[in-house]
């Protein structure tokens, strides 16, 4: 079995953030998709199967041609066998470490200057929170 490609949450967020083209595609059961997922990620229910060893359940993913795909699972360890499947298919495709597990503990941050002070939003990309920090600056 060739070796799986994986991702952290870091690269997955800029990628994202960024526009570059990528599909993530989540395999999770039904249930823990509808808890919640990855914005814009497209869904088949292929964790049982793959399981199993039923490869062929990725050919009912909708993933467009010569664009890097994401496998996500809950943990990271099935959407490597995924990922793994669909390399041997000639995409090119990534596992997302740890899965949403590690997706929920993604965050990012922007900063926004004004005069006599700084704004600092954290944004809990995984579950989408914010949070926000309000600077003064010292007066010279």
């Amino acid at each position: 079995m060739p070796e799986t490609s994986i991702i952290d949450t870091n690269t997955l967020s800029r990628w994202l953030e960024s526009g570059k083209q990528v599909t993530v595609l989540d395999i999770r059961p039904k249930d823990q998709r509808e808890e919640w997922k990855i914005p814009g990620s497209i869904y088949v229910d292929a964790y049982q199967r793959l399981k199993e060893g039923d490869a062929s359940v990725l050919d009912e993913a909708p993933i467009p041609q010569n664009t890097p795909v994401v496998a996500v699972c809950a943990e990271g360890k099935t959407s490597q066998i995924a990922a793994d499947e669909l390399r041997k298919k000639g995409i090119e495709a990534y596992s997302l470490k740890n899965g949403m597990k590690g997706w929920s503990l993604a965050w990012n941050k922007a900063i926004v200057n004004f005069e006599g002070y700084q704004i600092i939003q954290l944004r809990r990309t995984g579950k989408g929170c914010l949070s926000n920090v309000i600077l003064l600056k010292a007066k010279r």
